[in-house]
Formats: structure tokens, sequence, C-alpha cells
């Protein structure tokens, strides 16, 4: 039997919007928006799968939860639709100022596990994002399971699945083999990586999770950066070494596009440290928000064209 769950919300609410960074393209199997006031999602526990019906009313969000992993993801709703997180008051730029105005019910979330997450951040280092995309939905659709009574939600492949692939299973879905390769190592060890995060509860977790996934090869700041920000609720984390971020951070509050075109980490820590204790949120903010600097050259040709 289905359960249901009433969270009541306080202050400005997206639910849209806070899932905006984690979503993997419109496309995504496992989550699937039905308007802008409800989402559809699927996720794998430690107790089994659980598909999640989640609609937003003005004061609460009503949630029907259905799966073996019901019971055990239940207390974790809150921190999972990103309620327990509240919004700083941005003070500065005004136009960032109104940007944090426009997004205003945008939360950040603490997903109850990460295994998934990972994997989908782990498909997007140094490729696009559309062909990132791409790899998670075949990754998605082939290894993993159609929801009972839905015929366009999928349970994400679980980690014991991921584990057994090698680098054939994934070049059919459209996944780098060194991007396999991390996958396959990260599954190995996702039970000892979901007992180190145990769904965020101890004030230490996200520290002892990130130094645990830095010894691991093929994952590093960047990873560890966006994993902390977009799925463990951290609004201070850095992401280090991506491609796009310092350019984006420059040309917003300093609107010079050749120096942005010269940007670096430096540069973007600088410019962000006013927003201490909050930088994650202010550059989520700035990516969803702001007008992005002008593309120089031809767009890359598709990944999948390159193989």
């Amino acid at each position: 039997m289905p359960m249901n769950v009433t969270l009541p919300i306080d202050g400005p609410y997206d639910l849209t919007a806070t899932f905006w960074l984690m979503s993997m393209g419109k496309g995504n199997p496992c989550l699937r928006h039905d308007g802008n006031s409800q989402l559809r999602t699927a996720l794998n526990t430690p107790l089994g799968p659980v598909c999640v019906v989640a609609r937003q009313t003005e004061s609460s969000i009503e949630a029907e939860l259905e799966g073996s992993g019901a019971e055990w993801l239940r207390p974790h709703l809150t921190s999972f639709f990103g309620l327990d997180f509240q919004p700083p008051q941005i003070k500065g730029l005004r136009k960032l100022r109104q940007i944090a105005y426009d997004l205003r019910g945008l939360r950040l979330v603490r997903m109850p596990t990460i295994s998934t997450s990972l994997v989908q951040i782990i498909l997007q280092q140094l490729i696009s994002y559309r062909d990132a995309c791409y790899g998670w939905r075949k990754l998605a659709q082939r290894y993993g399971s159609l929801v009972p009574g839905c015929d366009d939600l999928w349970f994400p492949p679980t980690a014991d699945a991921l584990s057994k692939l090698s680098s054939p299973h994934f070049i059919e879905c459209g996944v780098l083999p060194q991007h396999g390769r991390r996958i396959v190592a990260v599954s190995r060890v996702a039970n000892e990586l979901e007992a180190t995060w145990d769904a965020g509860q101890a004030p230490d977790a996200i520290g002892k999770t990130s130094e645990r996934l830095l010894k691991l090869t093929g994952v590093g700041p960047w990873t560890v950066g966006l994993l902390r920000g977009g799925a463990q609720g951290d609004a201070d984390a850095e992401v280090l070494g991506d491609y796009s971020m310092p350019k984006l951070v420059s040309y917003f509050f300093e609107n010079n596009l050749a120096a942005a075109d010269q940007a670096t980490d430096e540069e973007m820590l600088r410019l962000l440290e006013p927003y201490r204790p909050h930088r994650f949120y202010v550059l989520t903010l700035i990516n969803r928000g702001a007008k992005h600097p002008p593309r120089r050259g031809p767009r890359r040709k598709s990944l999948r064209e390159r193989f």
C-alpha cells in the first residue's frame, strides 16, 4: 500500500527549481516532472527501491511513497526535498539580488543516498552535459528497472548491477570506457560510501565521505565538490576544475568577456568569497539565472559521433 506523507513548507518553495541541479536533463528516466508542481522520481535505498510522487500545494508537499524502501526513506523526506535549507539573504550586487529573488523558491537538497548522484556526476566529467544525459538515460533504461504500473519511470541501476559491467556495456550506452571504469570502481565500494554518508545524519558526514571519495582513482575535487553541493546539501561547496564555471562567474561579476576567457579557479573563489558560507548556493543562482557568456567557436561534435 502507498504511504502518504504531508511535509509543511516554510517560506517560498519551487519544486522544479529545487530539483533542477541534479535533473540530468528532461529525459531522465528516473525523474519526471508533471508540470511545475508535481514530480515523480524513483530511487534505491538500503531496504530496496521506492517510487515517490510529490505534489506541491501552497503550504505543503504531498508525497506518496511506494516500494520496499518507503519506510526507510520517510524520515529523510524533509532534507530530500530541501525543506530544511533556508536560502540566505543575498546582499551586494543588484543583479544577483534580483536572481535570488526570482529563484527564491530554489532549495539545496540532501539526498538520503548518494551512489546514483555520484554516477551521474562521473558521467559529466570532461564531456558535454547533453552527452552525459544521454549516457545516463541509456544506462538507466538498460540496467535499471521499470517502476510497476509506469511505462516512463525507471528505478536507477543498483550499485551491484553497475559493478558487474564491462567497457563494451558502457560503450553500448554511449559512455566512455574511462567513465565506465570509474563507475564500476565507486559501485564496488558503494555500501561503504553509503555507510559513511548515512543519509547525512552526522555533522561530519560530508567531510568523511569526501575524504573517502578522494582516495578513489578518477574522483577529484570537481566530482566531490559537485556532489557536496548538489546532493549533500553543502551550501558552501567549492567546485574546482570546471571548464566553464570560472568564466561564468567572472563574466557575471565583471562583465568583461576577455577577462572571463582567462578566468581561473582562484579568480572564481575570489569573486565568491564575500558570499561564504553560501558560495555554492550563489554559484547555483548564477548558473541557473544569469546570462551566460557568448560561445567562442562552433559547438563540439557529440561524443557519440566520436566513438
